[in-house]
């Protein structure tokens, strides 16, 4: 089909404005359409009040933090009322398409930013030692989903936002820091288990390409998401010697390793915080006879404990008890999946994420998990011997 001219849209317009005339439509009513093609808008108005491209921004209610203009038009005409007078009437057009990705330099100004904000230089000093039969605290931080967002009126829960997500990262882990200092623990360790980010390129996507809902522009979330998460191994170091493991989850492997080497930067030379180098989605970690492994959780889950004894087929040998601890899930899933599971001697944990459910979950009946980050303290003999866990008041 041949595309109209300008000319032809125009007579075309003229003549629905003089048919709604003598229909006694009033003159000052707006003739709006919206169309949508993939991430592309189009609006089209002919009116007597809408002028201009803002006007017809402001009638739609646009959001430009989102958007930006890729073409638009303004036009104006005058015809015959009907009684020997005249009528002016504007045709404006926009087309939107959504705002482009930040450059590769401005990510890497984000990040350096985000290592510098409001930290304080590394420990230079030792923390006391501690008893040989001290207890290992392990603090497991699973998908907070920095850059997440959810709005409770469409998802039936919670609401969720960068600055809600750094709230909750700072109240429950200082509050697990605190418990686990009651316990004059020797060693802590700081379990970062996937999915810290929840996109992983700069069009809003995760590192498989799915797009989604989000809060902010990259560079804030990683502004954010690394100075809360910072924060946490900061305020144990100052009372416990810690180390820190990273895995990377689905939503951010790219942004996981970025982290980790923010996170090795922060603390070269540091005596009080040490960080694993490794890249794996899988890691290890032993104090005395227990044996931690580390993983998001998406892949080969119910292979962990055989796969375990394969990759660290030494520290099994000296460490009769074994756990995995896992997120992914969110805790408790509409599925098969359950928070804490026995296999082939082995106990594989999944841990709760703080975050709320967002439309996608909601939809897909992934509700009902509790919003909480939890810790575990180990008696270097072999064995848990408690748990904690800080929740989150739901509304």
């Amino acid at each position: 089909m041949a595309r109209r001219s300008l000319k032809d849209e125009v007579a075309v317009d003229v003549a629905t404005a003089r048919i709604s005339k003598a229909a006694g439509v009033s003159s000052d009513a707006e003739q709006v359409t919206q169309s949508k093609s993939g991430d592309v808008l189009e609006a089209r108005s002919t009116s007597r009040r809408i002028k201009t491209v803002e006007d017809l921004l402001r009638h739609i209610e646009a959001d430009m933090s989102r958007f930006e203009i890729a073409a638009s038009e303004a036009t104006k005409w005058e015809c015959g009322d009907g009684g020997g007078g005249s009528i002016e009437l504007h045709r404006v057009f926009v087309r939107l398409k959504p705002k482009g990705g930040p450059t590769t330099r401005e990510i890497v100004q984000a990040m350096i930013d985000a290592a510098r904000k409001d930290i304080r230089k590394p420990l230079t000093k030792s923390v006391k030692a501690a008893k040989r039969d001290a207890p290992w605290q392990v603090l497991v931080v699973a998908d907070p989903h920095f850059g997440k967002y959810a709005w409770g009126k469409t998802t039936g829960g919670d609401d969720y936002d960068l600055d809600i997500a750094a709230r909750l990262v700072c109240e429950t882990g200082t509050q697990l820091l605190a418990t686990g200092n009651a316990h004059k623990p020797g060693r802590r360790t700081i379990a970062f288990v996937g999915d810290l980010f929840h996109y992983d390129r700069p069009d809003g996507s995760t590192t498989s390409g799915t797009p989604l809902e989000r809060d902010g522009r990259l560079q804030k979330m990683i502004a954010v998401g690394c100075d809360s998460l910072l924060s946490i191994v900061q305020q144990s170091a100052e009372t416990v010697p810690t180390d820190v493991v990273i895995v990377n989850g689905n939503h951010d492997e790219v942004l996981s390793w970025t982290f980790q080497r923010i996170m090795q930067e922060r603390f070269r030379g540091s005596k009080s915080v040490s960080v694993k180098p490794d890249f794996t989605g899988r890691q290890y970690l032993t104090h005395g006879r227990n044996l931690l492994g580390f993983a998001h959780g998406h892949r080969a889950k119910r292979k962990l404990p055989q796969i375990m004894a394969l990759e660290a087929s030494r520290q099994w040998s000296e460490c009769p008890y074994r756990e995995w601890h896992t997120g992914h899930f969110h805790s408790q899933a509409a599925e098969w999946q359950r928070p804490i599971e026995t296999l082939d001697g082995v106990i594989v944990r999944t841990a709760p994420a703080l975050c709320p459910p967002d439309d996608w979950h909601s939809v897909n009946g992934f509700i009902g998990s509790r919003q909480a980050m939890e810790t575990f303290l180990y008696d270097p003999a072999g064995g848990l011997s408690s748990m904690h866990v800080a929740g989150v008041l739901t509304s």
